[in-house]
């Protein structure tokens, strides 16, 4: 393993550490401060941004799920791996959610959070980015971004009638804007959905390293070596008249909740936000989970009435 990548992974438990420490304990870390700032330049900052695994955490089989298993091929030649959950309720149905994870572990743990859809008449689409799970390659955000556009263009093969929910969830969500940005025209989206999610690559990782007094004082790094060409940026406008909907949870600690009112703040109408009290990160379908399942049912099928 390279140095800087080592260093990374003492960077990642420094900067999401919650533990308090002494005074005399901070003085040893400070002595890395050199190291921390070689590696945040050596690696523009993007590995603050992905903790893949390549582990299978949760098999669908444990929970009566049986996923078609899907590689497609990425812009630059990776295989990518996905999860297809048929409706179990139907053979013809409503549309299609595809599902853009956050950015640790891979899609067996994350796919818990939308199975449930299947037993409404919805398919749910789910896959990992470069780097995850047994998908080849590694992350970047340039990377990430054609990951998604193979997925949609991937998901819109197999069936050209079937209208597309776009969700992403934290760093899935900054992913799944920018598609639906550039691609809006290209495939028949009925609802964009940001969860937990963020404009800007590089105010995510400011406010990564502002979280940790080991890395405070280089939160303007992020500025320096982290790019936002592929981040939704203040672009997210341009996905009206698709309709967005932005979730946040109001004690969300990983992606702070003004992070997730700027995206609602951005964009253009038809949009709607959905602050969830007391929610944590990607949390709404746990959080009074039968409330918010059932509501987000109905938006479905508000969104697709139409």
């Amino acid at each position: 393993m390279k140095i800087h990548q080592r260093i990374i992974r003492t960077l990642h438990k420094f900067s999401f550490s919650e533990r308090l420490y002494s005074n005399r304990r901070i003085a040893g870390p400070y002595l890395f401060l050199p190291l921390i700032f070689y590696t945040l330049l050596m690696t523009g900052c993007s590995n603050l941004l992905y903790y893949p695994s390549r582990q299978l955490f949760h098999p669908p089989e444990k929970y009566g799920l049986n996923p078609e298993e899907i590689f497609f091929t990425s812009k630059n030649g990776n295989k990518l791996f996905g999860w297809y959950f048929k409706s179990q309720v139907t053979n013809s149905p409503k549309a299609v959610v595809v599902f853009y994870h956050g950015n640790a572990e891979n899609i067996s743990t994350h796919y818990l959070n939308m199975a449930w859809i299947s037993k409404y008449p919805y398919d749910f689409f789910i896959f990992d980015y470069q780097g995850y799970g047994r998908s080849e390659g590694d992350p970047s955000p340039e990377k990430t971004i054609q990951d998604g556009e193979a997925a949609l263009s991937l998901i819109h093969k197999k069936n050209p009638q079937l209208p597309m929910v776009v969700y992403g969830q934290s760093l899935g969500g900054a992913i799944a804007l920018r598609n639906s940005i550039d691609l809006k025209k290209e495939y028949p989206i009925a609802l964009v959905v940001a969860d937990s999610t963020f404009l800007s690559y590089k105010k995510a990782a400011q406010r990564t390293l502002a979280r940790s007094i080991f890395t405070w004082p280089f939160q303007w790094l992020a500025y320096i070596a982290m790019s936002d060409t592929y981040a939704p940026n203040n672009e997210v406008n341009k996905i009206s008249p698709i309709p967005l909907l932005v979730i946040h949870g109001d004690r969300d600690q990983i992606i702070d909740y003004d992070l997730g009112e700027q995206v609602y703040k951005t964009a253009e109408e038809p949009k709607e936000f959905w602050s969830i009290r007391g929610g944590g990160h990607t949390d709404i379908f746990s959080i009074q989970s039968d409330e918010y399942k059932s509501r987000f049912i109905k938006k479905l099928e508000s969104v697709l009435s139409k």
